[in-house]
């Protein structure tokens, strides 16, 4: 785990940020590649990856601030930080894609083909960042000391934080609490997830077909992993996880446009 990748003069370039901005440029380059091969504009995609860079850290961050409102009551000016971590992937998903919706639909495009497009790159981008995540240090894991691993505490990250604010672990210590990674999980499934699109998409039968496909196996994998998260009280709808409920959404969502753009195909 390396919270800060390095030093570049006074500025400091943290793992999170990096892998997340690589996952931007190389789901940029798919997505071009992909939309050259359909005749859509390449700088259209380019234009419209923006307009998702934009929107899905505002709503990822946003949604994570949201649901840890306390923290930021204390410290305000820690909202800005997103370069140290604290994006919530759904509230980022919902933002991008209405905003997407938006900028496609004024480009005179098919949102579904459109869609379609960008659905790999955006498995490719949550594979890159969970990894992100991983050298960050949070979205890990419930305590596990058979299956889990620890955290050096020498950035504080996340992990080490709560297990600090939690009475787990003392001030000072220089390691975790054993927690399962399940960020690597998360990257793993997302790799799957790439792959298999791509085996998918052969079968493909109308527009927005891959999208939904992706939605529906992303918030299956999702609400799984989501067991395994830990998580304090005020991220818990009763026994599920707000990320868990909103996969729960998504995957009904997602079967019932495949179910009714089949039957009409």
């Amino acid at each position: 785990m390396h919270r800060i990748l390095l030093h570049i003069g006074p500025f400091t370039v943290y793992s999170y940020g990096f892998m997340l901005a690589l996952a931007f440029v190389l789901g940029t380059v798919l997505a071009q590649a992909r939309a050259r091969r359909r005749k859509v504009s390449a700088d259209l995609i380019t234009d419209l990856v923006f307009v998702i860079l934009v929107s899905s850290i505002i709503g990822a961050r946003v949604f994570y601030v949201a649901v840890n409102r306390q923290y930021y009551i204390s410290d305000p000016l820690a909202v800005i930080k997103v370069w140290e971590g604290g994006l919530v992937f759904y509230g980022g998903f919902i933002a991008a894609f209405f905003a997407a919706v938006w900028f496609i639909r004024k480009n005179g495009l098919s949102v579904g083909l459109v869609a379609d497009i960008m659905a790999p790159s955006v498995a490719l981008g949550i594979a890159l960042g969970r990894i992100g995540c991983f050298l960050n240090g949070c979205c890990y894991g419930a305590l596990s000391e058979r299956w889990g691993m620890a955290f050096p505490c020498a950035d504080m990250p996340p992990v080490c934080s709560q297990q600090i604010a939690d009475g787990l672990i003392a001030p000072g210590a220089a390691y975790s609490l054993a927690v399962l990674p399940t960020q690597i999980y998360s990257a793993l499934f997302a790799c799957a997830v790439f792959i298999a699109l791509f085996r998918i998409e052969r079968y493909k039968r109308f527009d927005g077909f891959l999208f939904w496909m992706f939605v529906l196996m992303y918030s299956a994998g999702r609400f799984v992993i989501e067991a395994f998260r830990y998580y304090d009280q005020s991220y818990m709808i009763g026994r599920l996880t707000v990320s868990q409920a909103v996969s729960a959404v998504l995957f009904i969502v997602a079967a019932s446009a495949l179910f009714t753009r089949s039957k009409h195909v």
